[in-house]
């Protein structure tokens, strides 16, 4: 999994630079496609670098390597821009079939991206998982919830990326990013507060008394 530290990168780097680039070049007479191509740079070389320093296998990181490869080549070949503009689409529809797929097995991937983000509060989880039923109730419909925002999340770029104009769908990519993630903390939390849980997972660790 992403480290947390990398925030400020990712807020520089994966969106700060490539809109630049996009708009810099742009201004100075570039091609849609041209300037969009210009600005995957930056994420993918951000990408390989984290997937390199991590030293083990990030599916995320390489879903995201691979539709900034594959939507550019697909884009360059059909000399269409807004090929580009919906690669995220290419990640949260793949997402999705993965996360309601995984209801199927014994612990939904919502579950265990959260635990392996959390390695000092994996025990715990644990313990919830198999002492209380409405935790795992919860976090089977947590993972429903964030299964269909990542289908909504992929018709919106869509939709977006063939109805407005080029040179302004790039600035709501970010902005439909940071919108989702934040609409789906509403029922993570609910969910989970009201199996009075909420606060063993997420709340500050208390100091352990020698």
């Amino acid at each position: 999994m992403p480290r947390t530290n990398r925030g400020p990168w990712l807020l520089i780097v994966d969106i700060g630079v490539p809109l630049a680039l996009f708009y810099g070049l742009r201004a100075l007479g570039a091609s849609d496609l041209v300037a969009l191509l210009a600005g995957i740079i930056p994420g993918l070389i951000s990408s390989g670098i984290s997937l390199v320093r991590e030293r083990r296998t990030d599916l995320v990181g390489m879903a995201v390597i691979l539709s900034m490869v594959g939507s550019s080549v697909v884009a360059v070949i059909g000399g269409d821009a807004r090929l580009l503009l919906v690669r995220n689409a290419w990640i949260s529809l793949p997402f999705a079939g993965i996360t309601l797929w995984s209801l199927r097995h014994p612990r939904p991937i919502c579950y265990t991206v959260t635990q392996a983000m959390m390695p000092r509060r994996a025990a715990v989880m644990d313990e919830l998982w198999e002492t209380n039923p409405s935790f795992r109730h919860a976090w089977k419909w947590i993972t429903i919830y964030w299964g269909i925002a990542s289908i909504a999340d992929a018709v919106i770029r869509v939709v977006l990326a063939y109805t407005l104009p080029i040179s302004i769908v790039p600035a709501t990519d970010p902005i439909i990013t940071v919108l989702t993630i934040l609409v789906l903390q509403i029922p993570t939390q609910v969910l989970l507060r009201r199996t009075g849980t909420w606060h063993q997972v997420f709340g500050p660790r208390r100091p352990t008394m020698a």
